[in-house]
């Protein structure tokens, strides 16, 4: 480039951040729900859940029991790390882009990795200032291993496009 704007080169670089940035702006969404309207939101799906672990394991789990509350917790917890493991999918490819003349896996991984966990980071910052919520460093390490796991899911799907671009300029 020699001092023209290639709009199409700069759409594209500008297109592929868009699936990220939609994750990004759900994630704050729901970071910034106060506690009560952050725990009506995932309750159902706890009960949900316990209803099948009660019809599966025959068992009856009292809503005031420790059970209950560690159902809930993991259901939350789950939430956090699917979260990111979308997050984590969408980087792979803004940050190839970026790495496009020097791929570098391991680059792209790292970068991805470190945008997550640096995003995870000020969501839990963010969320100091809503009421009833705090920061916790534990959900920090759950959102970046779900990113991480949302990277390496992104990493086969992109690596499954490119095999099928190869075979239809093949052919």
């Amino acid at each position: 480039m020699t001092g023209k704007i290639n709009i199409k080169w700069v759409l594209k670089h500008i297109a592929v951040w868009i699936p990220a940035v939609c994750i990004m702006v759900i994630i704050f969404y729901f970071s910034s729900m106060k506690a009560d309207d952050s725990s009506s939101t995932s309750i159902p799906l706890a009960e949900l859940v316990i209803e099948k672990i009660e019809q599966y394991m025959d068992i009856i789990i009292d809503i005031n029991s420790e059970s209950y509350g560690l159902v809930h917790h993991c259901v939350r917890k789950a939430g956090h790390f699917l979260e990111y493991m979308a997050l984590g999918c969408t980087l792979v490819l803004p940050f190839a882009f970026i790495c496009a003349e020097n791929f570098y896996r391991l680059r792209i991984l790292f970068c991805s990795e470190v945008f997550a966990a640096f995003y995870a980071c000020t969501d839990e910052f963010h969320q100091l200032f809503v009421e009833g919520r705090d920061g916790n460093f534990i959900d920090v390490g759950i959102d970046s291993l779900g990113a991480f796991t949302g990277i390496c899911i992104g990493f086969i799907f992109w690596w499954i496009g490119k095999k099928v671009v190869k075979l239809v300029h093949k052919n």
